[in-house]
């Protein structure tokens, strides 16, 4: 006898160029066959762009739905959000990011609620510590009516149990899937981006949010005059870091990684707190070395002295790490066998799988 497919509304405050969105569209990708899945979703806000990606999901927009907290606006939202559940009767309410989460797990509480956490807000410098422990504070109140809690990298998931959000049973780990790119060649990459083949070239390639800290890259960039720095992605600090670049500073917006990655000697990643980044599985297939920050679940997608070097957000170190890297000549890490190289963790079709497990497992119960 078949198995009935699973019926999953999914929630997102909005559906912004980034990692959250690549992860729901990889899962609607590789799950549709087994489960019927609708994602509600509301706007992006200031200078982000919404990833044109959502064409390929089953979406209802949800019109007052967004990033920034405002009760009229949002409880507009959720009276919005409930006329959906009420026509598309699901039978899991699986959220993503902290407003959809709050939204979603105050309604129809005999619905099951699963809820991603893709990161968490702990040392955004967006949020006072005021701000953050309001935050931990409901996310702990959340937790109590959540069936299921999902984080990309389980040191996510340490961090927020350590803070009270709902207990160990709760939790699985589901890691970002990278998905194969076509990369260009280093020459055409160059040639697009109008870069010399033998000068040396740094990328950094993220939301520039205060949490991504790309003025960290920039001093990082003043350490090195003479490599080429390459500052890739678009946000609220995009004009403020403009300002601030120095001469080996190029300013490239949002790009296609394919076509960026490959023109890189190094990348690097100085977010203050992470998930596992695509950016970084990307590189990694791509077969460029990293100079990560060592923060949140990096290190799950890293390994040191393999992938690249993990460091502290010390200017110096970092920038001793991009100078050691590139004096190997691309030959990091040669005494390793190639096989050994670049190793992901997990295989395609895993992070369906794991989804599909937890939906199955909740509706039998």
């Amino acid at each position: 006898m078949p198995i009935e497919k699973p019926r999953v509304l999914h929630v997102i405050a909005r559906y912004n160029i980034g990692g959250t969105a690549r992860y729901l569209n990889n899962l609607f990708s590789n799950i549709s066959s087994e489960v019927e899945m609708l994602l509600a979703v509301g706007h992006v806000e200031g200078h982000e762009i919404e990833d044109s990606s959502l064409e390929n999901v089953h979406f209802e927009r949800i019109e007052h739905l967004g990033r920034k907290i405002n009760p009229i606006v949002d409880l507009r939202a959720y009276l919005e959000l409930r006329k959906v559940v009420k026509r598309y009767k699901p039978q899991i309410i699986h959220s993503h990011t902290f407003k959809a989460g709050l939204l979603s797990r105050l309604m129809f509480f005999r619905i099951p609620k699963v809820h991603t956490f893709h990161g968490h807000l702990m040392g955004d410098p967006e949020f006072s510590k005021r701000a953050l422990q309001v935050i931990i504070n409901i996310e702990r109140r959340l937790a109590k009516v959540t069936k299921h809690i999902i984080t990309v990298g389980e040191q996510v998931a340490t961090d927020l149990i350590s803070v009270g959000v709902g207990k160990s049973t709760q939790y699985s780990s589901i890691a970002s899937e990278g998905v194969k790119l076509n990369f260009l060649t280093r020459q055409e990459a160059r040639k697009l981006l109008n870069l010399g083949l033998d000068s040396p070239v740094v990328l950094w390639m993220a939301r520039m949010a205060p949490v991504k800290n790309p003025s960290l890259a920039l001093e990082v960039a003043k350490v090195l005059p003479n490599i080429n720095f390459l500052i890739a992605g678009g946000g609220d600090l995009y004009e403020e870091i403009k300002e601030k670049a120095t001469a080996n500073v190029f300013m490239l917006g949002w790009v296609n990684s394919a076509e960026v990655i490959p023109a890189a000697d190094v990348f690097l990643s100085t977010s203050l707190n992470e998930g596992i980044p695509y950016t970084l599985l990307e590189a990694k297939s791509c077969n460029i070395p990293i100079v990560a920050v060592n923060s949140g679940a990096v290190s799950e997608a890293i390994v040191d002295s393999i992938d690249g070097i993990l460091t502290t957000d010390n200017v110096e170190e970092i920038a001793q790490s991009i100078e050691r890297i590139l004096k190997t000549e691309g030959n990091f890490a040669i005494d390793l066998k190639p096989e050994d190289k670049f190793e992901t963790k997990i295989e395609l079709g895993d992070m369906a799988n794991k989804h599909l497990e937890i939906y199955r497992n909740i509706i039998k119960s």
